[in-house]
């Protein structure tokens, strides 16, 4: 059951976003979401400005990545607004302001499961089936749902999606100890410095009080598996589909990326690759990051005027 809320003052204005990004124009409307669980997770709803349209284009569910949370992506739901869409985001399950045990996945698809039930919540009333955007770890939850054919989406944008992980032999072998006690937590190995070549993000990121700092094996076996799933099903795409890669990306493997795309029906796939891109293309230093949102700007008009 979603629940409206008033902002929440310890959540206001903890976003990690671009120092030169101008102040968001759409604040979101917080709210809170039950699962059947009966976890709490963070909602975040932007509208596009009435003045301009007097409905939305259409609907976007975006789907943040490992260790971060939604108010991150304030400047993206500005450009997204500024299309005439509407965009949900939600803290995941153990991060940001969502309950749930910090950076714990109680089973490999818990994170499925939650976005199936934010939709399930959303849909109705929109009345339109939504854009799934995801970064990151979301990229991999939104294309496991797009593959698994949850539930039927509008169009899929994956950003630096985590399909595949560079997971060395010492890192595999302790995930396979950490299995032993799979809700032990331990440091994220995130290097803050690989995210964005902008200073400003990298800095927001470290002092953001909402960014996790610690992961645990059921959070990595979910990756895992979840990675082989989603390339093995690749070829059950029915969405047009746009991936945006950073071609330096040392967080994600980029190859990952490469594989899904090659699996992926040709006449629903587009891709384009940022050769020196790191990580969090949205957050990268400019021109590169102008470049990222014009690609998935000029994408995203195409395909609501079809």
């Amino acid at each position: 059951m979603e629940q409206p809320m008033t902002d929440d003052p310890a959540i206001a204005g903890v976003a990690g976003i671009p120092a030169d990004t101008p102040a968001g124009t759409h604040a979101p409307v917080q709210s809170r979401q039950r699962m059947r669980d009966g976890t709490e997770l963070l909602l975040r709803t932007w509208q596009p400005d009435p003045a301009r349209f007097a409905e939305p284009l259409g609907s976007v569910l975006l789907v943040h990545g490992l260790a971060e949370h939604a108010g991150r992506y304030q400047h993206v739901a500005d450009v997204l607004c500024g299309l005439g869409l509407r965009v949900r985001a939600h803290d995941l399950r153990g991060h940001g302001a969502s309950g749930g045990a910090r950076m714990v996945a109680d089973h490999p698809d818990a994170y499925l499961d939650d976005l199936a039930e934010i939709y399930d919540a959303a849909v109705p009333g929109w009345n339109e089936l939504p854009i799934l955007l995801g970064h990151s770890m979301g990229g991999l939850i939104a294309a496991r749902f797009a593959t698994a054919r949850v539930r039927p989406v509008r169009a899929l944008v994956l950003s630096s999606p985590a399909l595949a992980l560079r997971l060395s032999g010492p890192m595999l072998a302790l995930h396979r100890v950490l299995l032993l006690a799979p809700r032990l937590r331990v440091p994220n190995p995130i290097d803050a410095r690989l995210l964005s070549h902008d200073p400003a993000v990298v800095a927001a990121y470290r002092s953001d009080p909402l960014v996790q700092t610690t992961i645990t094996a059921s959070v990595l076996e979910s990756f895992i598996r979840g990675m082989a799933q989603a390339q093995a099903d690749a070829a059950l795409l029915e969405a047009p589909t746009l991936m945006l890669v950073g071609g330096a990306d040392r967080v994600v493997d980029p190859a990952g990326s490469r594989s899904f795309f090659d699996k992926a029906p040709p006449e629903l796939r587009e891709a384009v690759w940022f050769e020196h891109g790191y990580h969090e293309i949205f957050n990268e230093a400019q021109p590169l990051r102008g470049e990222v949102f014009a690609a998935l700007t000029g994408w995203l008009q195409r395909h609501l005027q079809q």
